[in-house]
């Protein structure tokens, strides 16, 4: 019977020491990424399993990582644009060479993701935690920089304390689509947005009224909707803005689900997309290039968000700093059309 594989069986195999070997198959971050490929593809190719349970009781990790994710309720049929599974496959991928797994725990209310944090700090079910939906003042995570427990959020926040993040550069999207849909003669431009409370949509509203300033346009606040991003938000939004005295030449939606929506209710509506008005949105999806008519999207892949955010969580457990774990992705700007409308009506009324 063969005998079974060890450490010292790795070394003799890639010429290296047993505690280099040791520390690339424990993710050590003072491994270099080229000696700790190699030296998982000798454990592969010689049949090596890591031993999970004995390096838990040695080290007291759980080598485990948190995704902790407010999700709808199962009940609610709606379409609200990201799905989670990409975003934990992408940190799967960030972290598959290491001993990390990634644990989803699912959650319905802001409260309850709290909750859930502060079990896994507590009883130290897990080495690191990963969050979305960042608020203003997010207490999650003024919670966990007190406990000083590694985490990364999958969007920005206003914390006093510097913490790891990757997000969209959210103001920078909103700044291109306003930009563009100016540049195209639209005065009148609504803004599809998210929940008021959450982080990103607040950069999105400076962004925003930023642009029509330089513009020289006032900020008129009837013109922003905050909600739930699904579709039925999208077209409810619709059916009461273009009923304004001066409806909006241009909505440009926080995803792809609110601008199935309007782009909806413009058929019901009467409306035609590029004759009454135009619709942009901002998604990781780029669903947009199936709708009809195709519209012009700020798209960014989400593996790209995802990857990063996985390896950001094994560099912060490794010891880096969170000021040096940082990143806001710009979108790519897909233009599908002119993006402009007949503004005859719309200049005669101003």
């Amino acid at each position: 019977m063969a005998q079974r594989p060890t450490i010292k069986t790795i070394a003799k195999e890639t010429g290296l020491s047993t505690a280099t070997v040791s520390k690339a198959l424990n993710a050590s971050p003072q491994v270099r990424p080229r000696t700790r490929d190699k030296v998982l593809q000798a454990a592969k190719e010689l049949g090596y399993e890591l031993n999970i349970s004995g390096v838990q009781l040695r080290t007291g990790k759980t080598y485990q990582i948190a995704m902790v994710t407010v999700i709808a309720s199962p009940d609610d049929d709606e379409w609200a644009g990201v799905g989670y599974t990409q975003l934990i496959s992408g940190i799967s991928r960030a972290i598959a060479h290491t001993p990390y797994r990634v644990v989803q725990y699912q959650v319905a209310s802001f409260d309850e993701s709290f909750e859930v944090i502060k079990r896994i700090v507590q009883n130290k079910k897990a080495d690191g935690i990963i969050i979305s939906g960042t608020r203003i003042n997010d207490p999650r995570i003024s919670f966990m920089q007190e406990q000083e427990f590694p985490f990364v959020t999958y969007g920005t926040s206003d914390a006093s304390a510097p913490h790891a993040y990757v997000d969209t550069d959210n103001r920078r999207i909103v700044t291109i689509c306003v930009d563009r849909l100016l540049s195209k003669g639209h005065r009148r431009i609504a803004m599809i947005n998210a929940r008021e409370e959450l982080n990103y949509t607040q950069n999105r509203v400076e962004a925003y009224t930023a642009s029509l300033s330089r513009a020289g346009l006032s900020f008129d606040p009837s013109l922003i909707a905050y909600g739930r991003l699904t579709p039925a938000f999208g077209r409810e939004q619709l059916f009461e803005m273009s009923m304004f005295e001066e409806p909006p030449t241009a909505y440009i939606c926080a995803n792809e689900a609110t601008a199935m929506g309007v782009l909806s209710g413009f058929q019901v509506r009467g409306m035609e997309h590029g004759r009454d008005a135009v619709v942009i949105a901002t998604d990781d999806l780029n669903v947009s290039q199936y709708f009809s008519p195709p519209i012009t999207t700020c798209y960014l892949p989400i593996s790209k968000p995802s990857e990063t955010l996985g390896q950001f969580m094994l560099d912060l457990i490794g010891g880096e700093d969170p000021i040096n774990l940082q990143k806001l992705f710009v979108p790519d700007l897909i233009e599908r059309g002119a993006d402009t409308c007949n503004l005859e009506k719309q200049q005669a009324q101003s």
